[in-house]
């Protein structure tokens, strides 16, 4: 097979053609599609997702996968498939919605990379859609290593060897570092967990900066979804320190936003890239699947230094 590479945006992403995920590939297809993955973050696979053969296919090139966090997300024929799905008729029982700019939606999430809450993170994901959405719907991607390079020198030097403390919060309306300012819950709404359901999530510290392993290149490593505070910094500056980064990180200038397809695949480089979920209008059903790849970049720890890294808890999907 011949790789063809297409641009998605200015700012990141590549296109790949000339694929037949019907059928076992060959090594140097296989290498080819992970040399583009490191070049770009985000991969499309644009109607190849035609069976979820085609997805277990693509997703084994990247590394070993993990089941879902959530067992009542499993494909009960595929542990390694989760199902996120909305149906206006079939709520889920931990979904909550929000009105963002004026718009109630379902499925709405803010810029984050996942598992930033704890202490090892996944290497990355491939989102499969099914049945995509009527109306909205799209995926956001931000390329942290280009924001990096568009810090300036100042802000360069001012957040290297920062740590930043995460906590889980599933409250998107509490004030999270870059998200839209005019976010709300509905009214009237279901908690975003059922109740009395608990999860043992001590905060962890990652570094404000890391290395991309495989190029040297340095990445801005900001999670708003669940970033606290910089490790040791005054709260007033570290607050008014995370909001700039995260201003700055989320800039929508830079993002590609997929608008999906039926069968489109998507892999993206969680240790690099940022993602973002638009959602869909209350009366919108979607559906898709996704494959999680383990990986952990072994710089993240537990905030109490007594707890051991490789403890880990119960997890959920943020």
């Amino acid at each position: 097979m011949t790789v063809t590479r297409t641009k998605l945006s200015p700012y990141l992403g590549l296109e790949l053609t000339g694929i037949d995920l019907s059928k076992e590939l060959d090594a140097a297809t296989r290498q080819a599609i992970l040399d583009a993955w490191i070049d770009a973050g985000v991969l499309l696979f644009r109607g190849m997702g035609t069976s979820p053969e085609a997805q277990m296919r693509l997703s084994e090139i990247f590394g070993e996968l993990e089941p879902a966090a959530t067992a009542s997300l499993n494909d009960p024929n595929n542990p390694y498939l989760m199902n996120l799905s909305y149906y206006p008729d079939k709520p889920s029982g931990y979904q909550k919605h929000y009105i963002v700019h004026g718009v109630t939606r379902a499925g709405w999430l803010g810029w984050h990379w996942d598992q930033s809450f704890m202490p090892t993170i996944v290497r990355g994901a491939v989102l499969r859609m099914v049945e995509p959405a009527a109306r909205m719907g799209e995926t956001g991607f931000i390329d942290a290593v280009a924001a990096y390079d568009r810090l300036s020198d100042a802000q360069k030097v001012r957040i290297e060897g920062l740590e930043v403390v995460y906590e889980f919060n599933p409250d998107f309306a509490s004030g999270q570092f870059g998200f839209p300012k005019d976010i709300g819950a509905l009214d009237g709404d279901k908690p975003a967990f059922n109740s009395g359901q608990k999860f043992d999530f001590p905060p962890v510290v990652h570094p404000l900066v890391i290395t991309q392993h495989e190029t040297g290149r340095k990445v801005l490593k900001l999670s708003p979804m669940h970033a606290r505070y910089v490790l040791g910094m005054d709260r007033d500056e570290s607050h008014a320190l995370l909001d700039e980064i995260a201003e700055h990180l989320v800039d929508p200038c830079y993002a590609y936003f997929h608008v999906w397809g039926r069968d489109d695949m998507i892999v993206w480089d969680n240790w690099r890239v940022i993602h973002s979920a638009n959602g869909v209008p209350l009366e919108c059903a979607r559906y898709a699947q996704r494959t999680t790849i383990i990986g952990d970049y072994k710089v993240g720890r537990y905030l109490d230094a007594t707890r051991n890294r490789d403890d880990i808890g119960r997890r959920i999907v943020d």
